[in-house]
């Protein structure tokens, strides 16, 4: 049995029933029938009720099959108000697979809003639109009870249960808040899946701030929802901002104020031309351990993510990015565990290489898992992927090892074009420009299949594993 909390911390009244009492007609989520933060507080009363009766307590574990839709929010909040652990799974993964998954977290129960599958656990059937009217108090959260299971497979590729007590999150949003402000007049789109740690940090800022959590309704181009939609903070990936500027896409035309860019290298031209509409994005690096956000600020240069934000920590130790702090998670599960790799000083290493500029801003430079050797010589593939994506027609690019007879492994590149494809020579001569001659690939490819994944694979050049 895993202990639910390891210190005393002062109780704190849930967000929602506060805003419920503060600001009751106050819209809370933005759906098809928008949903008030009094509707959103007796939907909760409901679906709390509804997991006692079902035999459901504090440190119990659900699995639930989520994205991002509504019934997924609702069941995400009612377990941060029940205390049990959300251990949510994603939607993509065959109902083998996510058998396997839950047996591994030893869950209690198992939601989804397709065919429950049959396991040990008890299979949940909700109703998520009956509301039960609010009591008069706060709604008490223990900061210090677990809270969820994020599953994560790093660079290893093998899932990790990442767990996080609820002070993690309530940490990780206010430290956010502190450099991306976030009130009643806001909206966050919900642009990342409830089984990421990115999606799941968004309802803590949201809630905490009294503000609107935007459901993402891919039915409608995101252009178009921008332009109709009260979203004014979004998390995106580089890509999907070349796609918006390539349909006409002008921040002015919107009611946006914040936009996160991250989860691959932020292309330079990408950064000037949103400048140059008067509109700055901020950069951004995170880490599942880290209950998402570590360091923000504006991409000024290659890798640069800013400086640590409040309840953070972040040092180098041989070229390794180390961090620490109030949002550092309670350990992974492992066997009925938790399992918490901290060096003595209370530290995690993260396998990222970086360093500090003069200004004390922090630089990823990539995994140091990625590293490998050509002929001697060290090739950080993202140094590469950096300069590649600084070329104006380039929107994202994946380098990788390839076998090689004479110098070991040598490096190839996968190239998704935004505007006009130039021949590879020209982007050897980019390359050429600022990096050593050896970082230049010997293979070209146009970009691979990712089969809805958020991030490429990083294996070793096989013209197998890459589909064109």
């Amino acid at each position: 049995m895993l202990p639910t909390s390891d210190h005393h911390a002062p109780l704190e009244p849930c967000p929602v029933r506060h805003w419920a009492h503060a600001s009751p007609q106050h819209i809370a989520i933005h759906t098809d029938s928008p949903l008030s933060y009094q509707q959103l507080d007796a939907r909760l009363n409901s679906l709390c009720l509804q997991l006692k009766l079902a035999g459901l307590k504090a440190g119990d574990r659900l699995a639930a099959v989520v994205r991002g839709a509504l019934p997924d929010v609702l069941l995400a909040w009612a377990c941060v108000r029940s205390g049990i652990v959300f251990c949510p799974l994603n939607p993509a993964f065959p109902a083998a697979r996510q058998a396997e998954l839950a047996q591994q977290l030893a869950v209690a129960a198992f939601w989804s809003a397709d065919d429950i599958l049959a396991g040990s656990w008890y299979p949940l059937r909700l109703d998520f639109n009956t509301e039960l009217a609010a009591a008069d108090q706060p709604w008490p959260l223990d900061p210090a009870r677990l809270n969820n299971m994020i599953l994560t497979s790093g660079s290893s590729g093998t899932p990790k249960a990442v767990v996080h007590r609820l002070a993690n999150h309530l940490a990780s949003a206010r430290g956010s808040a502190s450099l991306i402000p976030l009130d009643e007049k806001c909206g966050w789109l919900l642009s990342l899946p409830l089984f990421h740690i990115g999606g799941y940090a968004i309802l803590f800022r949201v809630f905490l701030a009294g503000a609107s959590l935007v459901l993402d309704d891919r039915s409608q181009p995101l252009k178009t929802r921008l332009e109709h939609l009260p979203i004014t903070h979004i998390s995106l990936v580089p890509t999907q901002l070349w796609r918006l500027l390539a349909e006409g896409f002008d921040p002015a035309r919107t009611r946006l104020r914040e936009l996160l860019l991250g989860g691959a290298a932020i292309p330079q031209p990408l950064v000037a031309r949103l400048a140059a509409m008067g509109f700055t994005p901020k950069s951004s690096y995170g880490l599942s351990e880290m209950g998402s956000q570590v360091c923000t600020g504006q991409p000024t240069a290659a890798g640069v993510v800013g400086k640590p934000l409040p309840g953070r920590e972040v040092c180098i130790q041989q070229d390794e990015i180390c961090v620490r702090g109030d949002t550092l998670f309670a350990g992974y599960f492992q066997e009925g565990v938790l399992e918490r790799p901290l060096d003595e000083a209370g530290w995690f290493h993260t396998r990222d290489k970086g360093h500090f500029s003069a200004g004390g801003e922090l630089v990823v430079e990539g995994r140091i898992d990625n590293l490998f050797i050509s002929g001697g010589e060290n090739i950080q593939p993202e140094t590469i992927e950096q300069r590649l994506v600084d070329h104006p027609a380039v929107a994202q690019a994946l380098v990788v090892p390839m076998p090689n007879d004479e110098w070991g492994q040598r490096p190839a590149a996968f190239i998704d074009w935004h505007g006009e494809p130039v021949p590879y020579p020209e982007l050897a001569a980019w390359i050429r420009a600022t990096l050593p001659g050896f970082m230049v690939p010997d293979l070209w490819q146009p970009w691979p299949d990712m089969g809805g994944a958020l991030k490429p694979q990083r294996k070793p050049y096989q013209p197998s594993i890459f589909k064109q």
